[in-house]
């Protein structure tokens, strides 16, 4: 079981894959056989990069009994059909952030395949070493545990997608992007339950149809608090006119319950989480995970392990944003 290889279906063959598809192609445990996406020219691109075949149809993918697992790589507007599919096909689910736009649409699906299919929702930090040293160096307890998780994120809006900026389809620059910090957060915090959540919505620069900046302030049941920011004011560069591939900054510190203050760095082509505390330094250096998070779905699966990227967290993260903009400016 150990050596078994599951065969997947891509659905949505978009600009995702620039992130995942080194990943996917170096799993062992997970290989796809066939691409689909409505743009012709994109599903025979990614097939052509995972040795695939390309299919005019998502029945393809439905209808072969040999097909274990789907990747549901569309944007969240267009997902519930394919995961009532996957569920009646008895086919287990990878998807991606924001697992859905509104806590009822993410029931809705949550409810078609729980208890029928495994799904994972991937983020940010989903086959992240960097995540997985920091997350190790908190829980053992030598620095103390996260007390300030603290992300600033500027970057220019998604102006390659008419969809990501449309308030039916994206709402805003929190749920298309900070979302992966707010599961960061969580994560770090070790899932605690929330206690006060504060969100704040603006426009300060551009004319859009939603706002410019967005943050959010959460503290956790054990005290932890996470600082949340992210802005497209700014118009900064953008390298491809055709994807995302904009120029990104991205400022992030964490503060631990001893005072300790941690950073990543990066230094002659290896990477180090570091913390300080007054005179005092220490470095982790980190190190490749034994597997991608396509190779520790497949085990999970196998094993009947629960998934690290539960559809239950995803679902969490979506309740916690929904709470914060009914009243925001409030805790």
């Amino acid at each position: 079981m150990e050596n078994m290889i599951f065969n997947a279906g891509l659905i949505g063959c978009g600009d995702f894959l620039r992130w995942e598809i080194d990943k996917i192609k170096a799993s062992k445990h997970l290989k796809v056989k066939y691409t689909y996406d409505t743009d012709k020219a994109k599903r025979e691109w990614r097939a052509s990069q995972l040795a695939a075949i390309p299919v005019d149809s998502p029945d393809v993918i439905f209808d072969d009994q040999n097909v274990d697992v789907v990747l549901i790589f569309t944007p969240p507007f267009a997902r519930t059909d394919y995961f009532k599919r996957a569920a009646l096909a008895k086919k287990h689910i990878i998807t991606t952030k924001p697992f859905a736009l509104t806590v009822k649409e993410g029931e809705e699906m949550y409810s078609l395949v729980n208890g029928k299919v495994e799904c994972a929702v991937f983020y940010r930090r989903s086959g992240d070493p960097v995540f997985e040293k920091i997350k190790d160096i908190l829980d053992s307890g030598e620095i103390g545990h996260l007390a300030l998780y603290k992300e600033d994120w500027f970057h220019h809006y998604p102006h390659w997608s008419k969809w990501a900026l449309e308030a039916d389809k994206n709402d805003g620059p929190f749920m298309d992007a900070m979302i992966h910090n707010l599961n960061i957060s969580r994560y770090l915090a070790g899932n605690q339950e929330v206690k006060e959540i504060t969100f704040y919505s603006d426009n300060f620069v551009q004319d859009l149809s939603c706002n410019d900046t967005e943050c959010m302030r959460i503290i956790f049941n054990n005290g932890a608090g996470s600082y949340l920011f992210i802005t497209w004011a700014a118009d900064l560069e953008i390298y491809d006119t055709a994807g995302n591939d904009r120029e990104h900054i991205g400022i992030m510190h964490l503060v631990t319950s001893q005072g300790w203050m941690m950073d990543v760095l990066e230094e002659n082509g290896k990477t180090y989480v570091t913390a300080r505390k007054e005179d005092h330094r220490k470095r982790w250096e980190v190190s490749p995970l034994p597997m991608t998070c396509y190779d520790d779905f497949v085990q999970n699966v196998i094993h009947k392990h629960p998934q690290n990227s539960s559809m239950d967290i995803a679902l969490d993260d979506l309740r916690i944003l929904e709470e914060g903009k009914k009243k925001p400016g409030r805790p």
